[in-house]
């Protein structure tokens, strides 16, 4: 069975992953495309009217998720699973439908078992519309392969 490093971005977790923000598979789900470059993450998202909040606004909910998601995309793509524990956000200004967004994230520091990540997010025009920090805790469990079951269970069973 593979552990979640050789899994992660596999075409096998292409076809598993059903998370709501980067699961392809997740038909109703953001379906987010995350990038790596040097020391940053990102994507690049256009709100939709049904990704609103406010009459032509995108929901800040669901722009807290994609920086989240960023967010965890850094350290699961260096091999650290890991899970949100704390994250504050700071809105700038409103998000318009139908304008693109660029969400970015990197770490700013790795004090052991929990990581500090920053994120931010740009319209097209390099503005600045909200930003975030977040604590993530690193942990064992690995990718769920299953309800209740992760890749590292599947291992450590097959070697009892």
């Amino acid at each position: 069975m593979q552990n979640y490093k050789d899994l992660y971005g596999s075409q096998q977790w292409q076809e598993i992953n059903k998370c709501f923000a980067c699961g392809q598979n997740n038909p109703i789900g953001l379906r987010l495309s995350i990038k790596h470059k040097d020391d940053i993450c990102y994507t690049t998202f256009t709100p939709k009217p049904e990704h609103s909040g406010w009459l032509n606004v995108m929901h800040g909910g669901l722009l807290s998720t994609i920086m989240d998601e960023v967010m965890a995309h850094w350290l699961w793509s260096r091999g650290t699973p890991a899970m949100t524990v704390e994250m504050t956000v700071r809105y700038l200004k409103p998000v318009p439908i139908g304008e693109p967004i660029v969400v970015t994230a990197r770490q700013q520091v790795d004090r052991g078992r929990i990581a500090n990540m920053e994120a931010e997010v740009t319209l097209a025009d390099g503005t600045q519309v909200a930003r975030a920090t977040a604590k993530f805790i690193k942990t064992e469990r690995g990718l769920q392969i299953a309800s209740g079951r992760s890749a590292t269970d599947t291992q450590e069973e097959a070697q009892e």
